[in-house]
């Protein structure tokens, strides 16, 4: 019934008013994550923590009807409020900045059980909209996603229209601009950033400067770390409606030459699925968990990534973009990728050769990844590769602390 009354009378009505309604370029909205809608992380959460004590911008984050726990330690001017709320719309009416990290249509949208939605649909065109994304794509996306998925994707034509109206579009890198314009499509070129991605300060900056909520869950990482080498397994989803595809299931053998090569080099092995659980089928993996040496690294425990890649020692995982994450703390990074030929042309496809952007091993077994990850343990050598020092150069424009200054810069000098 909730849902009935937004979606005829509530929106259609909030709607006309936001035409009317004159927008405050000092009033920025920041959103929620798209889909784990009790976590305010990642490159909204990075601009946000930039600005924060700025008393001449009211800054106003956007929930979904889901309680949240998290804290804005030192902000200033600042409200949090429930976009399925009056309040939260009427707010929403006056904010000329807004800054999402999916899209518009996901980021304010209201959500209904069991899985409905309803987006709310502001005006795009007197509104300045910066589109921060959540990564550095190394799938293939949205216009260049194939015919299934992008049907999938776009079934809400409010999705497409408004990325022609982006005044701005966060990238890392040339040739990650090229690809985002083209995944972006109908965006023109001139709109597209390459300030760097602002999460990407949280890997770098000195660890006093980090936000609380990512002090303490590096301190845990570094807690169940102990004096032990951190291996992370970071896997992506698979597109689990389509034919044939799916999560490896490890085999006990499998299991036991992991655990015999953790013991072998004093090693751990942190497992983060992805938080996108799309079907009941996931990695099995999860069940070799035993708290000693495969342990859990959850989206729950550990929100941002950020925390977890700093306390990494090696980063495994398969067409995730996390491996570019891990580039720019040079970390070593491997590929598990079983399923590769069905990944590429039936699921979603990678935007690269992984010959030519992937530094590390790529392996299509358990035991040739057990066999690479042996022997960068025994003899680390992968990042002072010229192959390395060529991904790290491909995928970034930009390598310091001050992605997000150049990103506020920017949207400054618009709004």
């Amino acid at each position: 019934m909730r849902k009935l009354v937004a979606d005829l009378v509530v929106l259609p009505l909030w709607r006309l008013i936001d035409r009317c309604v004159s927008k405050n370029p000092q009033r920025w909205a920041f959103c929620v994550h798209h889909l784990k809608s009790d976590q305010f992380v990642e490159n909204a959460r990075a601009v946000f923590e930039s600005v924060k004590a700025d008393p001449s911008l009211e800054k106003i984050v956007f929930t979904r009807g889901v309680p949240v726990t998290f804290t804005l330690e030192g902000a200033v001017n600042t409200r949090v409020l429930d976009l399925q709320s009056l309040a939260g719309l009427f707010a929403l009416w006056r904010c000329k900045v807004l800054l999402v990290t999916h899209s518009v249509s996901m980021d304010l949208s209201m959500r209904w059980p069991p899985k409905r939605f309803s987006v709310v649909r502001p005006a795009l065109k007197p509104r300045t909209i910066i589109n921060l994304w959540h990564g550095i794509p190394l799938k293939k996306l949205l216009a260049l996603a194939n015919d299934e998925v992008r049907k999938h994707t776009d079934r809400v034509a409010f999705r497409r229209i408004e990325r022609s109206h982006y005044a701005g579009l966060i990238t890392s890198s040339a040739i990650d601009s090229h690809a985002m314009a083209t995944m972006f499509h109908p965006i023109t070129y001139d709109r597209v950033w390459v300030t760097g991605l602002p999460r990407s300060d949280f890997l770098v900056m000195p660890r006093q400067a980090l936000p609380g909520y990512l002090r303490d869950g590096l301190a845990r990482v570094e807690r169940i770390k102990g004096d032990k080498t951190l291996i992370v397994y970071a896997p992506t989803y698979r597109q689990v409606t389509v034919a044939g595809a799916g999560y490896y299931q490890f085999s006990e053998q499998d299991a036991q030459a992991i655990r015999e090569l953790l013991v072998r080099h004093n090693a751990i092995l942190g497992i983060r699925l992805h938080y996108f659980k799309n079907s009941n089928e996931v990695f099995n993996i999860e069940q070799l968990i035993d708290g000693q040496h495969i342990v859990e690294l959850d989206h729950q425990q550990f929100p941002d990534i950020a925390c977890v890649l700093r306390g990494a020692d090696l980063v495994v995982t398969d067409y995730s973009s996390v491996y570019i994450d891990a580039l720019y703390v040079n970390k070593p990074v491997f590929s598990f990728a079983y399923d590769l030929e069905h990944y590429q042309q039936q699921q979603d496809g990678v935007l690269y050769d992984l010959d030519l952007v992937f530094p590390g091993p790529v392996v299509a077994t358990p035991g040739a990844l057990v066999q690479a990850l042996d022997q960068e343990l025994s003899a680390p050598a992968q990042v002072h590769s010229d192959r390395y020092r060529m991904a790290r150069t491909l995928f970034f424009a930009h390598t310091d602390a001050g992605n997000c200054q150049r990103v506020v810069e920017r949207i400054r000098q618009l709004a």
